[in-house]
């Protein structure tokens, strides 16, 4: 539209505020029509008005020049929701207000006066001020976000295998995973910790049960082993994603009976089928293609119910439509300086949407080296098996299109335990690969393999010490020293073989209630042994903080601060303490341990005035009276506590409500 045809239906007073803004001299007499228009229009004020704007301002007025110069308000607002990092500096409104005042954009609802310049009708970018403002650059986007199909096939598998992995794993109320396994998740799949990340996982979990490779019963997620998916292709399984995405029904959104998000979606696909597969599309183009309603069918942004429409159709459309786009490999998208500036078809997008003709996977991929650091390199596209498999004996670290699997001894040990053994294991490495494997890497692996099976766990086991005498005989006893033992043989055996021998063993556990009243503090500092024997329990929790003697253990100011210098705090060290101490801590050690704190205890020595009444009602009156109540302090039915200098107020006071008052040098017993 020309400037003219849009200010005429301007409100005299308005049009002079906008003179205003852009600095004209107020003028008594009204400016003739021509004179309005050639000052409106002025290029050198246009030009410096353009300069003094924000960043999110000229990025809203070349988002409305691309879109042809006219969009509805509420698209508008859409519009710089989206383009602004999702941390808009300035509130739509007051920006929209901003550039309405300077001039830089008008409103036009459909041939009504314009009374304000709150965001109403349709945003106009009039020819006349569209000429005066730099020149458009075309150029791709400064950082391009690739969408890959393969990308969301390995990692639908990968979380498929998490779950096949930790079956224990269950939901939360609302139907998530808990934050603990959601972070695992995400070092699983190499992802980040944004919110976005997030957003894709929850995207990915709901993929799975709409391909019905999941499902849910009450907090238990359970995995069908035998469909299709876990044999599928990497394109087969990003199609079949995609299907699964598109087929699910919606409903409409609240109060607006004329949209749909089924009809939007059609919208977005009808939008990126007319453009060249490989072009990029400007957001500000997508949403003029997405909403071409006429503005006075759709309420105004700065209206109640045109912020609820906008913010459903702002979420429906970034956050359940592009977003899941570009996860599923259609939609490349371009930023510029942090903002969301344009999309583009993959040639996958170009297949799924029936304007490109089909893909397949690359033909390189698939290979796997392993390296003398211990690091198995897998070239992306690999199948289901291979990464399964590795998965087993190795801690993955996805990357893209290269994943690095890392072997240990810990990962193997893991794998002999679900089955594998190493021999196998070298098998599997050599023929995925094609090469033998690095020296060091077989000879660690064999190393492995003979100390697993030199290892022998024992559960449930007696522990005997003495107390520097040898072992007593019995059977099943294998000793670790002179004093020292253990046996699988039941304590009631043990006792019947020792008490004919006048052996009365003195016996303990490990259990939280095994560790209490095992020592006790003596001055200077002593903790001993309140039984015979030192439990090896108490050793470690005091050996952080104390010196071991052979009285037990020593607590100096040194020994505190290796504690402390070791990361233990002195509310850590007190409850370890209580834990193993028998009765409460003594004032003298509690005295100590807080003097060589940051925080040492303090004490003041004030007099104070006892008051004894022989009515304790009136006791308790007292007490009760506000002006009274931070002079005194009860210590029993009969006694007040006074504090000195508040005395001889409190005695006039007594006696001014008729309470005589004797004064004694000591208290009566």
């Amino acid at each position: 539209m020309r400037l003219p045809e849009v200010i005429r239906h301007y409100e005299p007073p308005l049009l002079a505020e906008i003179l205003h803004w852009q600095g004209w001299p107020a003028e008594t007499a009204p400016a003739s029509p021509e004179d309005m228009l050639r000052r409106l229009s002025d290029p050198k004020r246009l030009k410096a008005l353009w300069t003094q704007l924000p960043p999110e301002g000229r990025v809203l007025i070349e988002g409305l020049r691309r879109a042809g110069g006219a969009m509805p308000a509420l698209v508008f607002s859409i519009l710089y929701e989206m383009t602004s990092s999702g941390t808009p500096g300035v509130p739509f409104e007051t920006l929209a207000v901003r550039l309405a005042a300077s001039g830089m954009i008008y409103w036009y609802s459909a041939g009504r006066p314009i009374r304000s310049l709150l965001p109403q009708g349709a945003a106009i970018l009039p020819v006349e001020i569209a000429a005066a403002l730099p020149p458009l650059e075309v150029s791709a986007p400064s950082k391009i976000i690739p969408a890959s199909p393969l990308r969301l096939a390995r990692d639908l598998g990968r979380f498929g295998r998490f779950l096949r992995r930790f079956p224990e794993i269950a939901l939360t109320r609302e139907g998530r995973l808990p934050a603990r396994w959601m972070r695992r998740l995400q070092r699983w799949l190499g992802r980040a910790g944004s919110p976005q990340e997030s957003a894709y996982l929850t995207f990915l979990q709901q993929l799975l049960e709409r391909m019905g490779v999941l499902r849910t019963h009450g907090a238990a997620l359970i995995l069908d082993l035998l469909h299709p998916f876990w044999e599928q292709g990497a394109i087969d399984r990003a199609l079949a994603a995609f299907h699964a995405w598109k087929g699910e029904g919606s409903e409409d959104l609240p109060n607006n009976g004329m949209l749909s998000p089924g009809l939007l979606r059609a919208r977005v696909e009808q939008a990126l089928c007319q453009q060249e597969p490989g072009s990029w599309i400007p957001l500000p183009c997508l949403l003029a293609a997405v909403f071409p309603e006429r503005p006075e069918r759709l309420p105004d942004p700065s209206s109640p119910a045109g912020r609820e429409m906008a913010t459903h159709l702002k979420t429906w459309l970034a956050a359940e439509t592009l977003w899941p786009l570009h996860w599923l490999g259609l939609l490349d998208r371009g930023d510029g300086e942090g903002r969301w500036q344009a999309v583009r078809l993959t040639p996958f997008g170009a297949w799924v949407l029936g304007i490109g003709g089909p893909v397949s996977p690359p033909e390189e991929g698939g290979r796997l080296i392993v390296q003398p650091d211990f690091r198995i390199l897998v070239f992306e596209p690999a199948s289901e098996s291979i990464l399964a498999a590795l998965e087993t004996f190795a801690d993955p670290s996805p990357g893209d299109p290269v994943s690095v699997y890392q072997l240990s001894r810990d990962t193997v040990y893991r794998g002999i335990q679900q089955g594998w053994d190493v021999p196998r294991i070298i098998r599997f490495l050599e023929g995925i690969s094609g090469e033998p494997l690095p020296s060091n890497v077989r000879r660690s692996l064999e190393d492995w393999h003979r100390r697993f099976h030199q290892i022998r766990i024992y559960r449930r086991v007696t522990l005997i010490r003495t107390a520097g005498e040898p072992l007593p005989r019995g059977r099943g006893i294998h000793p670790l020293g002179d004093s020292m033992g253990w046996t699988e043989e039941p304590l009631a055996h043990l006792e019947a073989e020792w008490y004919p021998q006048g052996i009365r063993p003195w016996t303990t556990g490990f259990r939280p209630e095994d560790l209490r009243h095992q020592v006790i503090a003596e001055p200077p500092g002593i903790l001993r042994w309140a039984g015979p024997f030192p439990h090896p329990g108490v050793e470690r929790l005091l050996e952080p903080f104390a010196e071991r003697i052979p009285e037990g253990f020593r607590i100096t100011e040194e020994s505190v601060r290796a504690g402390r210098t070791a990361g233990m705090t002195l509310p850590q060290i007190l409850q370890r303490l209580q834990q193993v101490h028998r009765g409460p801590l003594p004032a003298w050690l509690l005295a100590r341990l807080l003097a060589w704190s940051d925080q040492p205890p303090r004490a003041r020595w004030e007099h104070v005035i006892l008051l004894r009444m022989d009515r304790p009602e009136i006791l308790e009156a007292l007490w009760n009276e506000p002006e009274l109540a931070p002079w005194i302090r009860p210590l029993d039915s009969h006694t007040l506590m006074v504090r000195a200098d508040h005395a001889s107020a409190l005695k006039a006071w007594l006696e001014a409500i008729g309470v005589s008052v004797e004064e004694m040098d000591h208290p009566s017993p």
